[in-house]
């Protein structure tokens, strides 16, 4: 479980705007029962009766979405590089419970407060992996993640769900 990042020392991460990432396990996303797609655009809940998204906020530079073609033409391979700025106890314990888990995940353009949704069950999910932990390019401590999903035709899509999301933990 994710303990909602946003509760970070502020004097360890930037100020610049930022993305929030919404992330549920695959495991709790009703597979069965996920809704088509119309307009490119999901608009009901994907988890299971009861599952809430956890959330963190990654530099605003560093998400990336990028859906790059497949070896199939007619597919696409989603890939997300969301940097956490910032290291807390329950973050850093979250990636090492979670490395290699697939996860679905939906973002927010800070721009415009457009969401997006990946790691479809078509994806078999966004892989969570990190790829630095520690001092980043940037200078300040953080954690550099990836998630990437498996070759689909239709990678991601807009999201108007709902986003129920779990509290953030008492400090």
């Amino acid at each position: 479980m994710l303990f909602n990042v946003g509760k970070q020392d502020k004097d360890s991460k930037s100020t610049s705007p930022q993305f929030r990432l919404y992330l549920a396990n695959i495991k709790d996303v009703d597979i069965e029962n996920w809704p088509a797609a119309v307009d490119a655009t999901i608009t009901d809940n994907v988890l299971k009766a009861g599952k809430k998204f956890n959330y963190l906020d990654s530099d605003v530079k560093s998400i990336n979405p990028n859906a790059a073609p497949g070896e199939s033409p007619s597919n696409g391979v989603l890939t997300l590089t969301p940097v956490i700025e910032g290291i807390s106890k329950k973050s850093l314990q979250f990636i090492y419970d979670n490395a290699g888990e697939r996860m679905v995940c939906v973002w927010v353009r800070c721009s415009d407060g457009k969401k997006f949704i990946g790691g479809t069950p078509c994806s078999d999910g966004l892989q969570l992996t990190y790829t630095n932990i520690g001092k980043l390019e940037n200078g300040n401590a953080g954690i550099a993640l990836q998630l990437k999903g498996e070759e689909c035709p239709e990678p991601f899509y807009f999201y108007e769900g709902t986003l129920e999301v779990e509290a953030d933990p008492v400090e």
